[in-house]
């Protein structure tokens, strides 16, 4: 029992946790909470591994050297606290965004900027191409963050490509696989389906139960394809180019940034028939309502803290 529960997985548990309540809010990404904590190139390499090569190890070798070859025992650990955070605390981050959005948004812009701050540091020579690439993957993001959600109605077809796009994001440090979903207009209804089947789950409603289980579970198709396509292209790049993965990667964290600035004022822009919102960062005195300064100031700190206490702990798990 000592070694199925161990401080490490406990741990591991709570990091699978933080990636899952990033995950959930758009603006912030469950890449970058990896990467802080320190899991990031672990997750990259376990997910690669789930190959054709380790399944086939399993006819020769058996079960447990294909659970050794994928470091299942760390995928199934984390992907839990991920998948219990999603399940638990969509109702909490609704609210949150909802009733307190300063003070989260300033936590999480703590937590962005020491990590570009980190980041950089781990990159062994810094030259003009990593410069060029770091703005490039800026501007990118920045881009991709100033997309305006669409409407209209989701299929199946449609969420499984929700999922597909929305797990390279999410995995993608910097970019909120969140926020490509109201991009892609499925955000509210992948929010809705879970908020169903944990009330259905708990009224015993079988049929409703059995109609949001089935969208769920199309558009966790969508993810495992996009996470086990993307994972493979991401680890060959951090073998190969390691310092140019990681400038990009800074790059997409740089692009995002002004998602994460508290204050915002809303702009309606009609293009045609529909009318669409932009958000655009303000200056705290031009915010209409309270600015909350003192706990947005707080959050904030809290974040950086954060961020550089756990980097100088060494908060991992050993191998």
């Amino acid at each position: 029992m000592k070694n199925l529960i161990s401080k490490d997985k406990i741990i591991l548990f709570f990091k699978g946790m933080a990636m899952g309540t990033a995950d959930l809010i758009p603006g912030v990404s469950g890449g970058t909470i990896a990467l802080i904590l320190g899991v990031y190139k672990e997750l990259i390499q376990s997910i690669d591994s789930i190959n054709l090569k380790n399944l086939k190890s399993m006819k020769n070798q058996g079960i447990m050297s294909f659970w050794t070859n994928i470091n299942g025992e760390f995928l199934v650990v984390l992907f839990f606290g991920i998948i219990t955070a999603i399940l638990n605390l969509s109702f909490v981050i609704d609210w949150l965004i909802n009733e307190y959005p300063i003070p989260l948004w300033s936590f999480f812009l703590g937590l962005l900027i020491a990590s570009i701050f980190l980041l950089k540091n781990k990159i062994k020579r810094w030259d003009k191409s990593n410069s060029l690439l770091a703005i490039f993957s800026a501007i990118l993001s920045f881009i991709l963050t100033q997309m305006t959600p669409v409407n209209g109605e989701i299929g199946l077809f449609y969420l499984f490509i929700s999922g597909f796009f929305g797990i390279i994001a999410m995995i993608l440090p910097g970019i909120s696989g969140a926020y490509i979903l109201l991009i892609l207009g499925s955000y509210s209804t992948i929010i809705s389906l879970i908020k169903k089947t944990i009330t259905s789950l708990s009224n015993l409603e079988l049929e409703i139960m059995i109609s949001t289980i089935t969208k769920l579970s199309v558009f966790a198709l969508g993810i495992i394809l996009g996470l086990r396509i993307f994972a493979s292209i991401l680890k060959w790049l951090f073998d190969k180019e390691h310092d140019k993965t990681m400038a990009v990667l800074i790059g997409l964290m740089i692009g995002a940034l002004h998602k994460l600035w508290p204050w915002q004022h809303n702009l309606e822009w009609s293009p045609g028939e529909n009318t669409k919102i932009l958000s655009k960062p303000i200056s705290p005195f031009e915010y209409q309502g309270n600015p909350q300064l003192i706990l947005a100031a707080i959050f904030f700190i809290t974040g950086l803290c954060l961020v550089f206490i756990l980097e100088r702990k060494k908060f991992n798990p050993p191998k």
